[in-house]
């Protein structure tokens, strides 16, 4: 017959001192991570913003000297219409780049807005505008919009 014999040493139940602070340090490390990360999502936005932005502006430049002219082409004349004929993309269908296709696939309408703020439609082209001011106007650098500046600008 056997008997069952107890044990000296209580049952423990628990963490540690050790344990917990392990855990508190690393949660810890986690969050000196993650909150900066959180702080930059505004130039996140617009860094991923203005990189849509030059991709669009790129590819109708090119389509243009192909001579698939998006602007003309784009039954909706706003600015993010034609930004949006410019993502799904066109053949050209003459010349010696015929059967070419430009696009910029997978962008989302609010990719596409968010592009938008930094495309401006001058003459008739595409243009990209790489800083916009608080007030929404936008400007570029080395610029001048009076003839004092113009005349206080650096010359070569």
């Amino acid at each position: 017959m056997k008997t069952a014999t107890l044990s000296s040493q209580p049952l423990r139940r628990g963490f540690s001192l050790f344990e917990v602070l392990m855990v508190v340090s690393i949660i810890g490390i986690i969050t000196a991570i993650a909150v900066p990360m959180m702080n930059n999502l505004e130039t996140f936005y617009a860094a991923r913003d203005r990189r849509n932005a030059q991709e669009l502006v790129n590819t109708s430049m090119m389509a243009q000297a192909a001579g698939l002219d998006f602007i003309k082409l784009s039954s909706d004349k706003s600015l993010e219409g034609i930004l949006q004929s410019v993502s799904n993309g066109g053949m050209v269908s003459t010349g010696p780049l015929k059967g070419r296709s430009f696009a910029v696939p997978g962008l989302s309408q609010e990719d596409i807005a968010g592009a938008a703020k930094y495309v401006s439609n001058q003459n008739g082209e595409l243009r990209y505008i790489p800083e916009s001011d608080e007030s929404g106007a936008r400007s570029r650098p080395g610029s001048y919009s009076n003839k004092e500046n113009y005349e206080d600008r650096p010359t070569r």
